[in-house]
Order: structure tokens, then sequence, then C-alpha cells
């Protein structure tokens, strides 16, 4: 009776750790499958859009609009104008602290703490 008990806890510690093993790979698979509808999606979207350059590929508004984008092409006599965008702050901020006290006392720190952990 003992033996049959032992058998029966075996059995079903088998199968729980069998359900475990499939529910992963479930898991697993629908991870799969979710990131390839993705996929799919992005595609779709990507095919959308080069059919309707194909639609468009008579028009003289879309080749000069993607000639002007895309090739950076312009009509004779005109002038491209370009802009330059002013520095972000965080920018800004690192090239001044760069001549500040705390910023070659935090370098020297963490260049001292480098040499320790070689050494």
């Amino acid at each position: 009776m003992l033996l049959l008990g032992i058998i029966f806890l075996i059995a079903a510690a088998a199968l729980i750790f069998a359900d475990f093993r499939i529910y992963q790979k479930k898991k697993e698979y629908l991870s799969q499958i979710n990131y390839y509808k993705n996929q799919i999606q992005q595609i779709e979207a990507e095919n959308e859009k080069l059919k309707q350059g194909i639609e468009n590929s008579d028009d003289i508004n879309y080749i000069e609009k993607v000639a002007r984008k895309e090739l950076d092409m312009q009509k004779p006599g005109e002038k491209v104008v370009g802009f330059i965008m002013p520095e972000s702050k965080t920018q800004l901020q690192t090239r001044q602290n760069f001549w500040t006290a705390n910023f070659w006392a935090s370098w020297l720190s963490g260049a001292w703490q480098w040499l320790k952990s070689k050494f």
C-alpha cells in the first residue's frame, strides 16, 4: 500500500512538472505569435505606403515632393535655406561643467576607483 502511494506521488509530481513545462512553452509561443502579428502589421502598413507611392508615381507634384524631400533637389534659381538649431540645455551644461572643479573631482574619483579595482 505504501509503495502504491509513493508511485502515485511520483506520477503526480511528474505530471505537474510536465504541465509546468507545457505552460512555459505555451507562453513562449504566444509571445512569438504576438511578435509576428506586430511584424505583419508593420509590413502591411509599409506595403500600403509603397502602393500609394506607386499609384502617385505619375503625379508631377508627388515626384517633386520626393525629389525635394529625399534627394535634396531644388528647382533652377531656388535657394535652399538651412537652419542651425541651438544646442540643448544638457549639451550646453556638459560643456560648461567640463571646466568646473566638480567635474574634475568626480572624474579623478572614478579613475581612482578603477585603479583600485585593478590592483
